[in-house]
């Protein structure tokens, strides 16, 4: 009975990982170089508006870390809908190949006013849908 119990058990934990999906990130672009994971997009609890993660990819305004190279960004931004500003609280940094170069969290992030003509004034404009008196 024992033996029975450990193939069992020895069988599942084999299986398990085949069983698993690969849950792949679908990044949707944004403009030229910024793309959003709609996966992330939850809404705020403490005002109209949104959190959501962005990926945006050097265009030259990100500087060496560490003597590395910045290739892309990952973003956690707050949007406020009321009042048209955004902050950025988590900026993970990553080189071409996709390891890890740094990460910044800005927890004295203060909100911002949306500059428009940018990914965050595209976002914005498809989330922060104003409110309809019927």
């Amino acid at each position: 009975m024992k033996n029975i119990l450990i193939v069992i058990i020895f069988i599942f934990l084999i299986g398990l990982p085949l069983l698993a999906k690969d849950v792949a990130t679908t990044w949707n672009r944004v403009d030229d170089s910024s793309f959003i994971n709609t996966q992330t997009i939850v809404g705020l609890n403490d005002r109209y508006g949104y959190s959501f993660m962005l990926k945006a990819y050097n265009k030259g305004q990100y500087e060496h870390i560490n003597g590395q190279r910045v290739s892309y960004t990952i973003s956690q931004y707050f949007i406020d809908c009321d009042r048209k500003m955004y902050k950025i609280g988590v900026i993970d940094s990553y080189a071409e190949d996709g390891s890890f170069v740094n990460g910044d969290y800005n927890k004295y992030a203060k909100f911002r006013p949306i500059v428009l003509g940018t990914a965050i004034s595209n976002v914005a404009d498809n989330l922060c849908i104003p409110f309809k008196n019927p």
